[in-house]
């Protein structure tokens, strides 16, 4: 009982910290600079509504207010209608203005750097390629628990298998290296079927191979036999120290013994034996990965407990999730599917990371996230991605269950959530920062201030559309919430 209190207070702690944070970074980078600049500063808000708290200093009145869905920094002169003033938004340069915009996103991308930071220095910096899964933490009454796995315990196997799908060395002359394949290359899809482990690999070269077999016809000296079947295999390319440097499209030939299943633990030596390779281990993506597509059925884990090994067999339950998928018309998406979940927070191999390596991998997960937020974005402009948000409560719930993991689990979504949040406000839509950018290009255009008229109502047009929206995202989230335990 006590400890379920103890994980709801830290939820809700979890969740004011991170929506909390994302505001006040993005308040404070416009207030700031406008301070800074020489702008007068009437408000600085968190929320909206009526004032729960708040204080006077100088000329700057600030309020923590009911509705806690934002904040406002409001400067003398910015609303359409106000008074000139020597010091409000409009007396100062125009550029000077877009920059006290640009800075709320700013902030919030140094906030996910910060972030980012925080879980390196806590976390160190993953050992590439890793040989260790350790069981850092086991969440009580759940599958692992009744199972006896205890936190320490490192995983060694799953159902017999401990190969991945990530080269360690590509033999000169065998079939892996002279389709393209070389050392640290990890295979994530093969004939447009996501791969997680070797038996799924091996299941489809057996599927390419059979249906060679069914439509060959035998060779004649006007048509030659032609060349063995192979699978179309999307490979990510790394580095020495696991920086990913690009992502190849190769064909990968099918052995001519491939033609019987084989057990699922056996997979990983017949593509070695076969294609000349050597596989890394598995790791914790894998191993979840393989969890995740075995819901409500038996699987055993190969565990190393004070240097000995042990098997114990977990079943694990059925759990609601999104997993990446194309829908009918070939976007991608996010579907709700049953996966499973064991209960356990895993963790690769690290080291310590010094505090330059911190700040640069702080400082690159940050821009990483922004640039997947926008490439996301554009994607779904151009409909290869299926529309898709999460409003505040579906951001609450996420945050919540990752402070059942652990801080730095909370501390990795505040990146995410801040990075997302500094490229949504430089959107070309009202009420966002981005709208008040195009409406000052606009005027240094055409040498004085929109319309008032017009500026009002395409800001309330906006933001009666964005209140739309957030009710139906709303509604969606609370309802999946309802059905699936998740957003």
């Amino acid at each position: 009982m006590i400890e379920s209190i103890g994980s709801a207070f830290n939820g809700v702690l979890a969740v004011v910290l991170v929506l909390g944070a994302c505001i006040f970074f993005h308040e404070l980078g416009h207030f700031a600079l406008a301070k800074l600049i020489g702008m007068k500063v009437e408000e600085f808000a968190i929320g909206f509504g009526r004032a729960l708290w708040g204080f006077k200093r100088g000329e700057t009145s600030y309020r923590i207010n009911l509705i806690p869905l934002g904040g406002y920094v409001r400067i003398v002169g910015m609303e359409p209608g106000a008074e000139p003033d020597p010091r409000g938004f409009y007396a100062f340069a125009r550029w000077k203005g877009a920059a006290v915009l640009l800075a709320g996103s700013v902030m919030n991308v140094v906030l996910a750097a910060l972030a980012f930071i925080a879980v390196t220095v806590a976390s160190g910096i993953a050992v590439f390629p890793g040989t260790q899964i350790s069981i850092t933490k086991v969440l009580p009454d759940t599958p692992s628990a009744r199972a006896g796995i205890e936190a320490g315990d490192e995983i060694v196997a799953i159902d017999g298998i401990n190969d991945s799908l990530l080269l360690t060395a590509a033999e000169p002359d065998g079939l892996a290296a002279r389709a393209g394949l070389r050392r640290y290359d990890r295979i994530y899809e093969a004939g447009g079927d996501p791969v997680d482990l070797p038996h799924q690999l091996v299941g489809l070269m057996i599927s390419a191979r059979q249906e060679a077999d069914t439509t060959e016809q035998p060779a004649t000296e006007e048509q030659p036999a032609r060349a063995g079947p192979s699978v179309e295999v999307e490979v990510a390319r790394f580095g020495e120290d696991g920086t990913f440097e690009t992502m190849e499209t190769l064909a990968l030939p099918v052995p001519p013994d491939f033609t019987a299943s084989v057990p699922v633990d056996r997979a990983g030596p017949l593509l070695e034996r076969t294609l000349g390779m050597t596989l890394a281990p598995i790791g914790p993506n894998e191993s979840i990965a393989y969890i995740s597509e075995h819901p409500e059925q038996p699987v055993k884990l190969t565990l190393l407990r004070d240097g000995r090994e042990l098997d114990l067999t977990v079943v694990p339950s059925k759990e609601w999730a999104r997993v990446p998928t194309t829908d009918e018309a070939g976007r991608m998406t996010a579907a709700h599917k049953a996966v499973g979940r064991i209960g356990v927070v895993l963790h690769g191999e690290t080291r310590p990371a010094s505090l330059p390596e911190a700040l640069k991998h702080g400082v690159l997960r940050s821009v990483g996230a922004v640039v997947m937020t926008a490439d996301w974005l554009f994607k779904m402009v151009k409909g290869e991605v299926a529309p898709q948000a999460s409003g505040p409560v579906g951001i609450a719930a996420v945050t919540a269950d990752q402070a059942r993991i652990g801080w730095t689990a909370v501390a990795s979504v505040a990146g995410l959530i801040s990075a997302n949040l500094a490229i949504i406000n430089m959107l070309p839509f009202p009420p966002f920062d981005g709208f008040r950018i195009v409406l000052l290009v606009v005027e240094g255009v055409i040498r004085r201030r929109v319309n008032q008229k017009i500026e009002v109502g395409l800001t309330v047009t906006g933001v009666a559309i964005l209140l739309g929206l957030f009710l139906v995202i709303t509604f969606r989230d609370i309802l999946n919430l309802v059905i699936f335990q998740t957003p």
